[in-house]
Parts: structure tokens; sequence; C-alpha cells
């Protein structure tokens, strides 16, 4: 039987006392984040260049992981001690091929980026509620910059970029060529395939999260605003995102009468994998490379950025090449766009294989959790797709910078959902007590709430008509 005593002077049960304590933690954090992600400026912090993002990842990653190692972040899941082991490996790799002084400013930094940014998620985001409140405000800050991008990609002037370097120190405007007649757009980002990227994963989470329960043309709206973002930054990577997670969307309403339909198209998709590496003359992989990118030369760059990246993982498995250059004509960029490649390239074969695992581990027990409400199943799926994307814009593009922060920050954003159950159904009114009680977790058993109460006094049996 479930003890719904309550603690003297706690309106919460005793059962629910942690999810009552990570209840009146601020979200403000949050908030304060992804505001940080559009902030180009940056700070000297003696021999360091930081960010304003770094900033505030550095002010929380210590709290963060206190509250984690309390248990205000719910159950210890396996993608948290991969992490940890990646920066551990990351950290040991550098301290082999560098020594200890080099070592500490990049492992640092690699630290606060990492476990900050995933912490933050898996501390601050604890339900439905709190993934609704942080998927709102990406909206609205995707929302408020579009004006500025068209005025940008139509006239070449990136007008926010101008004025932040006005105000203070901040990113250099990069140059970049025209696509289509058309200017990428930078915004406020280092470069357009990070605008297009912090765009593109709002994409999903925009249709299921924003979308529930609204009507179709604010969810078509909605989404429409977050996909003409994506592509003003006319970068493959992003497009690539974009187009598979559209793709997903369709996919979901036209079969959303068929229950397996999922476990169709993850079994079409492989079988399909299967039959391109039996028949075709490359690797699926390779195929895929050369297929989404923007023009041949792009794909034909990145086949040889795969070739001489893998080449040099064979080379150096352990613990890769550090801060070296890899191997690779000297007519190629050094810039290495292949995310899911450069952790094992620069820290070795291990470190690739820890972030794998915090990926997948995540992924498929949040694919596979059962028991859930239809709104949570509903943020799932947008939570599912938002991965798809990034997993498979990854192998297009690198995430450094902002990007990396925000991709470990949305990946720690779903992990509420395992700790999640079938009550979670609707959004309750701010202020209410319902809306109190579901930010905290607790439902009060329905025979306990009173509800209707009669203003006349009872009526003593005696007086009673027969």
């Amino acid at each position: 039987m479930t003890d719904t005593r309550l603690e003297p002077g706690s309106y919460f049960p005793a059962t629910n006392r942690a999810q009552a304590a990570s209840g009146r933690v601020p979200r403000w954090p949050v908030v304060l984040f992804l505001i940080s992600l559009i902030l180009p400026f940056l700070f000297h912090i003696g021999p360091m260049l930081m960010s304003a993002n770094r900033l505030v990842l550095a002010a929380m990653v210590l709290p963060c992981v206190g509250l984690w190692m309390r248990g205000r972040a719910g159950r210890v899941r396996t993608a948290d001690i991969a992490l940890l082991m990646m920066w551990g490996w990351i950290t040991l790799s550098f301290v082999v091929l560098e020594g200890v002084g080099p070592t500490i400013e990049p492992s640092g930094i690699r630290f606060i980026e990492t476990i900050g940014a995933y912490f933050l998620a898996r501390c601050f985001i604890r339900n439905a509620d709190g993934f609704h409140a942080m998927v709102k405000v990406l909206f609205w800050i995707i929302a408020l910059m579009l004006p500025f991008s068209i005025y940008e990609t139509l006239t070449g002037v990136d007008v926010p970029m101008q004025l932040a370097n006005r105000l203070w120190e901040a990113d250099d405007i990069v140059w970049k060529e025209a696509r289509w007649g058309l200017d990428r757009v930078q915004g406020l980002f280092s470069h357009p395939i990070l605008y297009g990227v912090f765009c593109g994963g709002a994409t999903a989470l925009t249709y299921y999260v924003l979308g529930y329960r609204a009507s179709a043309f604010g969810r078509t709206l909605k989404t429409t605003i977050v996909s003409v973002s994506v592509m003003l930054s006319l970068s493959s990577g992003p497009l690539t995102a974009l187009i598979a997670q559209l793709a997903l969307i369709g996919w979901d309403r036209v079969l959303n009468p068929i229950r397996q339909r999922w476990v169709i198209l993850a079994g079409s998709v492989a079988a399909l994998y299967m039959l391109v590496e039996l028949a075709a003359n490359r690797s699926a992989a390779k195929i895929f490379i050369a297929y989404f990118a923007f023009d041949s030369w792009t794909a034909s760059n990145r086949l040889r950025i795969w070739d001489y990246g893998t080449q040099s993982v064979a080379n150096f498995p352990l613990f890769g090449i550090g801060h070296g250059d890899w191997v690779r004509p000297e007519w190629m960029s050094s810039s290495m766009d292949m995310f899911w490649l450069v952790s094992a390239v620069r820290n070795g074969l291990p470190a690739a294989l820890f972030l794998q695992l915090a990926f997948f581990s995540l992924f498929l027990t949040i694919a596979f959790k059962s028991g859930l409400s239809e709104r949570v199943s509903r943020y799932r799926t947008g939570y599912l797709l938002c991965m798809i994307g990034f997993f498979l814009g990854g192998w297009t593009v690198d995430y450094w910078k902002t990007i990396y922060v925000f991709f470990m920050f949305l990946l720690g954003s779903g992990v509420w959902i395992l700790d999640a159950d079938g009550q979670e159904d609707s959004p309750s009114k701010p202020g209410t007590q319902a809306d109190t009680a579901r930010r905290i977790g607790y439902s009060r058993p329905r025979e306990t709430i009173p509800t209707t109460y009669s203003r006349r006094p009872p009526v003593p049996s005696t007086q009673r008509s027969p």
C-alpha cells in the first residue's frame, strides 16, 4: 500500500520526498542557458577565452553534478556513466599525448561543455511541463531571429552580429559563398552550419511538443517557422536533419492507425542497409555521405574525410592524435565535417564508443519505454525524431562550440521520460494546485480529494423526511 503520509510542514508525501525536492528547484538555469546560446559575446578569464554559454555552464556544472549524485535527477543511467567515462578517456588521451600541463585547460572546457550541458538538462527538466517549457523558449528564440535571418539571406547583411560586435567583443562574420542566389544565414552563431543545426534541433520538438492538442493550423505554422529558419542556412547537414525529421513526421501521420509503424520502418531501413552492403560497390555509409551533400564537390570532400579519418583511427586507435593535425593531402582543409568521427580521430576509439553508448542507451531505452500517457508518448516521439536528426546530421557536419553543448543539453533533456508514468496526460494551468502537483510528479489519490463542499450544515437524521 502506498504511504501518503505528509511530513510535518510539508505538502508532499514522504514517498515523493526526492521528487518534491527537485520540483522546488527553479528552472531559470534552463532559460538562461538557452538565451546564452545566441549571445556571441566573448570573455577573457586569464588565458582562457570564454563564451556566454560556457560561463553559464561553468557556474552550474558542479551544482548539477551534486544534485545528480544526491539522486535529485532520478536514477543513475548508463548514459550518465558513459559520458563521464568519455570525458575521463579524453583527459587521459591528452595527458598521454601532450602531458599534464597542456591538458588542464582543454580537459576543463570539455568537462564544462559535456557534463555541464548534459546534467543541466538532467537536473532541471524532470517532467512533461518542464520539457514543454524548454521547447517553448527554444521556439520563440528561433521565431524572433527569423525576420533578421530573412533580411540577411536577401541582402547579405548580418544585422544582429554587427550590433553585437559594436556592443562587445563577439564572433566574427565569416565569409560564405552564395547558394541558389541567396546568402547563407549566420545570425548570432559562428557559422551558418551552427545556425542551421540549432534551428533544426527544434523541428520535431515543435511539432510534437508545442503541437500537442493544438490546432492543425497552429502546429503547422510553428513547424514551418522552424523549417524555414533551417533552410536559410543553406547547409547540407542541417538540411539532411530537417528532411529526415519531416519525412518521419509524415510517416507517423500517414500510418498513424498502424500500431507497428515504427517497427515496420526500422525493419525496412535495416533490410535496405543490408541490401546496399551486399549489392553495392561501396559501403552504405559512403553512399549516405555522398547523396546527402549540397553539391558534388562537398560530397567528394566528405568521402575523402571519411577515408583519411578512418585511416587515422586505424593508425592511432587507442588515444588518437590529440590536438595534432590529421594526415591528408595538403590541398584538403583541416576541417573534419563529421561529428561522429572527430572524437575517434582526436581522442581514440574508446572515446567515440563511450559517446555512441551514451546516445544509443538513451535512444533505445526511451524508445521501448512502456506505460506512458498520451502526452508523454507524443513528447517522446518528438525527442526521438530530434535525436535521429542529430545522428544523421552528425555524419555530414561537425558539432562544435555552441552546437556541441546544445546537442549534449538536448540529449539529457529527454531522460525524464524514463521516470514518467501514465498520469502526466495534459498540461495544467500555471499557478494552480494541479500544476504544482504535476511539476513535482505528485498526484493525490482520487478518493482523498473532495469534489464539492456544501455550505448548508448537515441535517440531523431525526429531522429528515421519510
